[in-house]
């Protein structure tokens, strides 16, 4: 640990895996994940026909339970937060069931309603995705949470007693299932969404995905288009892949389905309910796309822990930077956020308009973390800048925008940036070949411009096929100009101008 940190442990219990991450946690709320693990305990598995869960049955829970509680002492954990979801909290002795593990393995356990997972899901997806309206849907093994937010606020909930787990219990055979079994499941939970009016009054909005399941689909996906980017949050999917996908699981056997590139063996046979179960809300909603989190449960309850009372991140793209900013290499905030402040500036110039939101973005979370790589090496850091930006999953960025942003970090117009838009098509729209250029040759002029700390401003004006450049100085900026040298010549042949400056001597007092 750092500083003054401390370190949190979560352990979701939940009805298919009992998992656990720690996260270090610094006095003004900068977070960072430091461990995880999880086990397929399967505790929707062991519900006996009366409801209840036996004590013989929590043996493998039980054990799981110590070992994380001990690797949670080895980090030295201030808290462990434990919280038990639908298998245990549907049983008829919950209660006693919370008494037991409790008792053996001396952690404190909330037993956590289906409202308060549906909110704990809402907050990780909402302080990790910037989408103003949408409908989370968190399909666990012994449960499935509903809620639809309009303005970034949580209108309606519902969670209904069907999950991948002990749907297939009651549906599933031990190979291919029936169409009168796929249709009981779905009926089941066309049924239980009868009662909530509110559930049909919000068409057009993407489903949100959490969870095991929507992670599965996004890899199988992923693998069957040769995805470029191997990252699951916020991928969207359309209506059509998943429909094809929802039309071929059910009737592949057990064997078949263990052989689809992206799906784990151990989720070959709930990934069929799983889906099922997803559609058919899909339609329900109306929805538009899918979109998968990566965040959930887990990191609902750290933000409930850190921040009570202030449910979402005002802006998921800032706090996710804040957070690696102040674990990362030791940049001078000032000097990043200058470099952020002159790239709009000459952005705005040329452009003749302020940037759009994606744009606003991608200048952002490239100009705060084009330096990320010397946490791994000084030399050839933007290189590895770039590959940090598009596999750590920054919050708030959709995958278009995060590899314009790598592609802006590691800005090298002759080589490096050709390839990655190459690499990068099936994701990258035809026109973000100039776009890329431009946005990165304006990031390469910033950093030129704030080489050293003799600039203290600048204005810029775009007049016909020129931009003219004033700069605000406190002394002759020799550094700075000879940076400028190299990064003009790509600004101007990215943007069709000439680039022309002024110096002007900051006035003293």
């Amino acid at each position: 640990m750092t500083r003054n940190n401390k370190t949190l442990g979560i352990v979701d219990i939940g009805s298919n895996s009992i998992r656990l991450v720690i996260y270090e946690v610094s006095e003004d709320g900068a977070y960072r994940i430091i461990h995880e693990d999880k086990y397929a305990a399967r505790l929707s598995g062991v519900v006996e026909l009366d409801g209840s869960i036996q004590r013989s049955s929590l043996s493998t829970a039980i054990t799981v339970l110590r070992q994380f509680k001990a690797t949670c002492e080895a980090y030295q954990t201030e808290l462990i937060r434990a919280a038990a979801t639908a298998a245990i909290r549907n049983a008829i002795n919950a209660a006693q069931i919370i008494a037991w593990l409790e008792s053996e393995t001396g952690l404190t356990i909330e037993c956590v309603s289906g409202d308060r997972e549906a909110y704990y899901g809402f907050l990780g997806v909402i302080q990790s995705i910037d989408l103003t309206d949408g409908f989370v849907v968190d399909i666990g093994g012994g449960s499935t949470e509903i809620t639809v937010f309009r303005n970034r606020e949580r209108l309606h909930s519902v969670s209904l007693p069907i999950g991948a787990v002990n749907s297939h219990a009651r549906y599933g055979g031990e190979d291919q299932w029936t169409e009168a079994n796929e249709q009981s499941l779905c009926n089941e939970v066309i049924e239980a969404l009868q009662g909530q009016a509110w559930i049909g009054e919000h068409p057009g909005l993407p489903l949100i995905g959490l969870g095991g399941t929507m992670r599965t689909l996004a890899k199988v996906e992923q693998k069957r288009t040769q995805y470029s980017l191997p990252v699951s949050h916020h991928y969207e999917i359309g209506e059509e892949a998943m429909e094809n996908i929802a039309l071929s699981l059910p009737y592949l056997t057990s064997a078949q389905r263990k052989k689809v590139p992206g799906l784990a063996k151990d989720r070959a046979d709930i990934i069929v309910p799983g889906i099922l179960i997803l559609r058919t809300i899909f339609r329900i909603i109306q929805g538009d796309r899918y979109v998968v989190s990566g965040a959930g449960l887990r990191d609902g309850l750290l933000r409930d822990y850190l921040a009570a009372g202030q449910p979402s991140a005002p802006d998921a793209l800032k706090d996710s930077i804040r957070n690696f900013l102040y674990y990362g290499p030791p940049i001078p905030a000032k000097r990043l956020n200058r470099i952020h402040q002159d790239t709009v500036t000459l952005y705005t110039a040329l452009q003749e308009a302020t940037p759009d939101a994606s744009d606003e973005r991608i200048l952002y979370a490239s100009s705060m973390l084009h330096m990320a790589g010397k946490q791994i090496n000084y030399f050839r850091y933007t290189q590895h800048s770039a590959y940090w930006i598009m596999n750590a999953s920054i919050y708030g960025l959709s995958h278009r925008e995060t590899i314009l942003s790598a592609i802006a970090a590691d800005y090298h117009p002759k080589k490096r940036t050709p390839q990655l838009l190459q690499k990068h098509e099936d994701i990258l729209k035809d026109s973000d070949t100039q776009h890329a250029h431009r946005i990165g040759s304006l990031l390469r002029a910033s950093e030129a411009i704030n080489r050293a700390e003799s600039i203290l401003a600048i204005h810029a004006v775009k007049e016909k096929d020129s931009l003219q450049v004033t700069l605000t100085c406190t002394d002759e900026p020799l550094l700075e100009l000879n940076g400028l040298e190299d990064a003009v010549k790509d600004l101007q042949e990215a943007w069709g101008v000439t680039l022309k400056h002024s110096i002007q001597q900051a006035s003293k007092g």
